[in-house]
């Protein structure tokens, strides 16, 4: 994957939709998200990063998480990748994607091609299942239509002009 073109693509894509994915950062990363590359893990919980540790040599090894201070209010945005040359940021991870992380609004740093990812969501209550069930759901609205307007009617007279 080439690197420069993939900081160009998101140079891009975040000045045309950067408030958008902070929203959607907020529900696709709810509960902990395990980010693996070739050679870090990366866990993040709600998409904000709690702790980093060294991708273990043996898949039996535990890895050794760790909280460091420069790393902290790190967030999730999403992934990047490419297909052909048709660069995409998304919710939703596939093998390769670099994952888009920020310490703001203003800094996005890439990740290495990440290898696995494992998202673990947390069970809602009773309680909560109902709470959302019982509220009317909002009334699906049409996308705006573009029309055009009418054109001069052919059939129509039209007045001559008084010379």
């Amino acid at each position: 994957m080439d690197r420069g073109a993939a900081e160009k693509a998101l140079v891009k894509l975040a000045t045309q939709t950067a408030a958008t994915w902070q929203r959607v950062r907020g529900e696709a990363f709810l509960g902990e998200t395990i980010l693996e590359t070739g050679n870090t893990l990366y866990r993040f919980v709600d998409g904000v990063l709690s702790a980093r540790a060294p991708r273990p040599a043996r898949a039996d090894q535990a890895p050794e998480w760790a909280s460091p201070l420069s790393m902290k209010g790190v967030v999730l945005l999403g992934f990047l990748a490419d297909a052909g040359g048709l660069w995409s940021l998304s919710p939703g991870w596939r093998p390769g994607s670099l994952a888009v992380i920020t310490t703001n609004a203003q800094a996005l740093t890439l990740t290495s091609p990440t290898v696995a990812c494992t998202i673990s969501r947390p069970e809602r209550s009773r309680a909560e299942t109902a709470a959302r069930s019982s509220q009317p759901a909002a009334p699906a609205t049409p996308p705006p239509t573009v029309r055009r307007p009418a054109p001069p009617s052919m059939t129509r007279l039209q007045p001559a002009l008084a010379r």
